[in-house]
């Protein structure tokens, strides 16, 4: 079971643990996590006005504790401030839960006096240890918690993110789409001003809708928008087949400006454009079959690149082959095992 389904049956239960330390992958969205599990432990499943005030960061007794300002650690005094506050009833739940975003920078002083209020914390008060590198926390710190299973913001998570922030179902499922399901770009994509993101995406196909493929990579470059990135990677994946060597050649040069982070959600992003071409010729069955093939085949020079952008490859190089591999005829794909 992974850690919403644990937090999830012992609320259920009413057999909640007081501290539970949840590692985290790397690059997770500790916030929306931390919601995502807050939710749980402060409401009830039916209580949508909770749920939406704890994925808002409004709910009284649900009590963030990070690095404050251009401090280094946690401090001792934020600790001491957890100490004497949980001694005061819950606002509005029965519960009062502190989420400890990224407690390896607890400092040694603010870890040591953590201990104190773990060991016996008041009935109605919960902590949430959210951690990267459980390893290096005190190890008497780990023996107090319950800890779960190392994971992530769910999919399920994004979207009460986002709802919570009031989009409604077709923005959210839009907005998902557009950071490849990944939480740890949603952080980006919401300091973005995404107020009309289906408005944004229709203004940007118009914009762009007639640029050539050296265009598209440059702008992709150039444009700080996840919105508008998703555009222009959409466009770029549908006219590789139109592209001459030159054009793709070039095209290869523009986007290895791209940061490694943005380089693989743009690979991310055409293999997911293929996978569903390939569901969807698969649905279809009959004389889509050459199609979904095609598509598969695609689907498998993506994930190669990106396991390859790993390995201190020149990027450049590799993405002239995957364009040139993408573009060309099946017989290609079959000889594109050392992408």
């Amino acid at each position: 079971m992974n850690s919403i389904d644990i937090v999830s049956q012992a609320a259920k239960r009413d057999e909640l643990t007081h501290a539970y330390l949840a590692p985290v992958r790397s690059g997770t969205n500790l916030k929306s996590y931390a919601a995502e599990l807050g939710q749980i432990i402060l409401c009830s499943p039916d209580d949508k006005e909770c749920r939406g005030k704890v994925v808002r960061d409004t709910h009284p007794d649900f009590i963030r504790v990070e690095v404050l300002n251009d401090n280094s650690k946690i401090s001792i005094n934020q600790v001491e401030e957890i100490i004497s506050s949980s001694s005061y009833s819950p606002v509005e739940c029965q519960k009062k839960l502190y989420a400890i975003n990224r407690a390896e920078d607890l400092s040694l002083e603010a870890a040591n006096s953590l201990l104190k209020i773990l060991e016996d914390p008041p009935k109605f008060v919960y902590f949430l240890v959210l951690t990267e590198s459980p390893n290096s926390l005190l190890p008497t710190i780990i023996s107090r918690c319950q800890q779960l299973p190392r994971g992530g913001t769910s999919l399920e998570g994004m979207k009460d993110l986002l709802s919570g922030k009031g989009f409604v179902d077709r923005e959210v499922e839009f907005l998902t789409e557009v950071v490849n399901r990944r939480a740890n770009l949603l952080d980006d994509l919401l300091e973005e001003d995404v107020e009309s993101p289906l408005e944004r995406r229709e203004e940007a196909l118009k914009e762009f809708k007639d640029s050539d493929l050296v265009d598209l990579a440059k702008n992709i470059v150039d444009r700080d928008s996840y919105i508008v990135r998703d555009v222009l990677a959409r466009i770029i994946f549908s006219k590789l087949s139109e592209a001459n060597r030159f054009q793709l050649i070039s095209s290869a040069g523009k986007l290895a400006k791209l940061s490694r982070k943005d380089l693989e959600w743009f690979l991310e992003k055409g293999l997911n454009i293929y996978r569903d071409k390939y569901r969807e010729g698969i649905t279809e069955g009959g004389s889509s079959r050459g199609g979904s093939k095609a598509s598969l085949r695609k689907v498998r020079v993506l994930d190669r690149s990106l396991g390859r952008l790993y390995l201190n490859v020149n990027t450049q190089l590799l993405l002239e082959s995957v364009l040139l591999t993408l573009a060309g005829n099946p017989a290609r794909f079959d000889r594109a095992d050392g992408v």
